[in-house]
């Protein structure tokens, strides 16, 4: 179950009776979904599980595991309960050459990686062996289809204008909106994509889209491109400038840090 909430990018408890006056109980576990539902283990009391859920509820929103103990029908029962947030998930669509390095990029940085193709030369397990997940299909189909939470980050390495705009089309005009959609391009590529969709979305949803992708690093092999495109994911993922951490500190040089140790 908890590899399900994985695949499925939900996050999930993992609770476990470690000590209870019901003798026959301890060890006993349950997985509770973010959504109320639960799946119980052999033995597990199934009346503990509008208890255990509004507990479990509140543990996920802190991303806090923790140990709880209280009574249910005249039993005590002491329980661990194991936060296990989802992982961001990492959408690339297009597996040419500078996807291999995003995508090795994206899963040494613990994200959910999906590779996304419609050629099956280039979507296959083969060139993509360590990611979570390799999809040969038409981007239309991938992006109409697939979960967008506040967890989701896609990145389009598309082989053509033409299925950016696709791939576009369908993710803006969703509900549900990702929480960074990254677009490869030169100026010319990207401003033929936003002329064909400024009739269909307003300026302020296409602003939204970061393009080009990356940050200024002067970037220039696939592997530099990756670095760039995931140092700027992380800026949004974990909301910070993208700044040097030194920038404030190397004014200090001057005066000896001085200022520096007074803080």
């Amino acid at each position: 179950m908890l590899k399900k909430a994985t695949t499925e990018y939900k996050d999930a408890c993992l609770v476990t009776i470690t000590n209870s006056s019901d003798a026959s109980t301890i060890g006993s576990k349950a997985v509770f979904f973010e959504n109320g539902d639960c799946f119980p283990g052999n033995g597990f009391p199934l009346f503990l599980e509008d208890s255990l859920s509004g507990k479990c509820l509140a543990l996920l929103n802190k991303g806090k595991s923790r140990a709880v103990v209280f009574d249910e029908d005249g039993v005590n029962f002491e329980c661990f309960i194991d936060v296990y947030p989802s992982p961001s998930h990492l959408i690339i669509a297009g597996a040419g050459h500078v996807c291999e390095p995003v995508a090795k990029l994206g899963c040494m940085l613990g994200f959910y990686v999906t590779v996304i193709d419609d050629r099956p030369e280039f979507a296959n397990t083969e060139r993509f062996p360590d990611v979570d997940k390799v999809v040969c299909e038409s981007f239309l189909r991938y992006f109409k289809n697939v979960p967008l939470t506040c967890k989701t980050y896609i990145l389009l390495l598309t082989r053509g204008h033409r299925f950016d705009v696709l791939s576009l089309q369908e993710l803006l005009g969703r509900d549900s909106q990702p929480a960074y959609i990254g677009m490869i391009g030169s100026r010319r590529r990207i401003s033929g994509v936003f002329e064909q969709l400024k009739e269909e979305f307003p300026v302020e949803r296409l602003s939204q889209i970061y393009t080009p992708v990356g940050l200024d690093i002067g970037a220039e092999t696939p592997e530099e491109i990756a670095v760039s495109i995931m140092a700027e994911i992380l800026k949004v993922k974990n909301g910070r400038s993208g700044e040097s951490i030194s920038k404030d500190i190397r004014k200090l040089a001057p005066l000896g840090f001085r200022e520096l140790e007074k803080k």
